[in-house]
């Protein structure tokens, strides 16, 4: 926007406006005398109270220094004057547009005045962009926002009911939308029961009043019996349609838990309601095609089942018949006496194999037994120890036997020996007149050198020693 240069005829509010006229003084605001003098809080709170005095005002502007800290603080202005503007975070969440510097907007909102800071600013309500040829540019940034929140997810979409017993339909009763649905409703499932609730479609009451009848039939819903809802009305331009572009009724479709189904304008036409809803119809016939049945196709297809029903039981039939035929054909049924018969023979022929398996069991048992006897007589340690006793008493005949054998072999050794030892002896050589000489050490002597004079000498003979010196 073009700034036009400053004229101080135009100016208002300022040091060029002519004096105002005395005029009476608000309740509440009277100006203390001259003489008194105030604090700066009373004194802020005398302008907090004159400013939001002026009560909820709509502004339009071109918007700068926008900032967006969990609150949008920006300042709206024109070629003269500025204003700051501030909107909290709770009335963010449901703004047709984003502030953006530059951008002309139409803001509504309350003046207040900040104490601490002196302040005066606008607490914005609701924002919008200026112009019915700026609607395209607010539908295309509420569907970037509700696109990026979710709102157009496929996958939180609920399915449309197959055979709905009850759908209610929210348009204008007076509309042509209307009279579409009931026709193609009475053609195409009378049985199907429609339910018209009756709101505005076009101006500013019709947004507040779909979202309503959208969250009062979803809350009933199980109350009045009905499975869907159809949001529907006729073409029109754009400012016609609107209401289908407002935040309100895309939030009142998003909560909704029963399926949505959504017609609105022309089949070129595409509201957000359409976008948010579980399915979109390019028409309200369309609509009522997606949700009803076709009465033909559910009679075709219940005469399928009914013709395959028929031949289910035909065939059911036919086969029990031909059982019973092959069941009064057979032995057993024809003469239940002759079968009692064969079996009781059967019965004679197995009793008497049974006896004989028995006899043959029980023997080859005993000849087993008597086996198993004998060999436990074996090994019975009764029998074993005896076995053992003699073994034992066996080996001790015979180590005695060795033993004395042994002794005996061993003496006439050790005799021989002796005699033996007795012979080689110095005994006996002694006993033959020989004799032994020792020194005092008991050496034996055996030359003559080693006895020299002085040395006491020891003599051994037969009988005794005789002990001498050498002189």
């Amino acid at each position: 926007m073009a700034r036009r240069p400053f004229d101080p005829r135009l100016a208002r509010g300022g040091l060029f406006d002519p004096a105002p006229a005395a005029a009476p003084a608000a309740p509440g605001t009277e100006a203390p005398p001259a003489s008194d003098a105030i604090s700066v809080t009373e004194a802020s709170a005398l302008i907090r109270r004159a400013i939001e005095s002026a009560g909820r005002l709509r502004i339009v502007g071109e918007v700068s220094n926008f900032s967006n800290r969990q609150h949008w603080y920006f300042t709206l202005k024109d070629g003269e004057c500025q204003l700051d503007c501030v909107m909290w975070a709770s009335a963010t969440t449901s703004a047709a547009c984003r502030p953006a510097d530059g951008l002309e907007v139409v803001v509504e909102g309350t003046p207040t005045h900040y104490g601490p800071r002196g302040r005066t600013q606008l607490v914005v309500r609701s924002i919008e962009r200026r112009g019915a040829g700026s609607l395209q540019q607010q539908f295309e940034e509420l569907c970037r926002t509700l696109r990026a929140q979710g709102y157009f997810d496929e996958a939180r979409k609920s399915p449309l009911p197959a055979y709905p017993r009850a759908i209610a339909v929210v348009t204008s009763a007076q509309g042509a939308a209307l009279q579409d649905v009931l026709r193609t409703a009475r053609l195409r499932a009378p049985f199907v029961r429609i339910l018209a609730v009756d709101v505005p479609v076009q101006g500013d009451a019709a947004a507040p009043a779909v979202a309503r009848a959208v969250d009062a039939l979803d809350r009933r819903a199980a109350e009045l019996g009905i499975d869907a809802v159809v949001v529907t009305r006729g073409g029109g331009s754009i400012e016609d349609l609107w209401a289908f572009n407002e935040r309100a009724v895309a939030d009142a479709i998003f909560r909704a838990r029963i399926p949505i189904v959504a017609a609105i304008g022309h089949e070129s036409d595409v509201t957000v309601a359409e976008l948010v809803a579980d399915r979109r119809a390019s028409t309200p016939t369309a609509a009522v095609m997606l949700l009803l049945p076709d009465r033909e196709g559910m009679q075709q297809q219940a005469d399928h089942l009914h013709d395959r029903l028929r031949f289910l039981v035909q065939r059911s039939v036919h086969d029990a018949r031909v059982l019973v035929d092959r069941l009064a054909r057979h032995p057993g049924l024809k003469s239940p006496t002759a079968g009692i018969a064969a079996r009781r023979a059967d019965l004679d022929r197995a009793w008497a194999r049974l006896g004989r398996a028995a006899a043959a069991r029980l023997s080859s048992e005993a000849a087993r037994l008597s086996d198993c006897r004998a060999r436990l007589e074996r090994v019975r340690p009764a029998a074993r120890h005896a076995v053992a006793g003699e073994r034992l008493a066996a080996l001790e005949a015979r180590l005695r036997s060795a033993v004395r054998r042994a002794a005996s072999d061993r003496r006439r050794r050790l005799e021989a020996a002796d005699r033996g030892l007795r012979i080689l002896g110095p005994g006996e050589t002694l006993a033959r007149g020989w004799s032994l000489t020792f020194d005092a050490e008991g050496r034996l002597l055996r030359r003559t050198s080693d006895a020299p004079a002085g040395s006491e000498l020891s003599t051994r003979l037969a009988d005794g020693v005789v002990r001498s010196r050498v002189e």
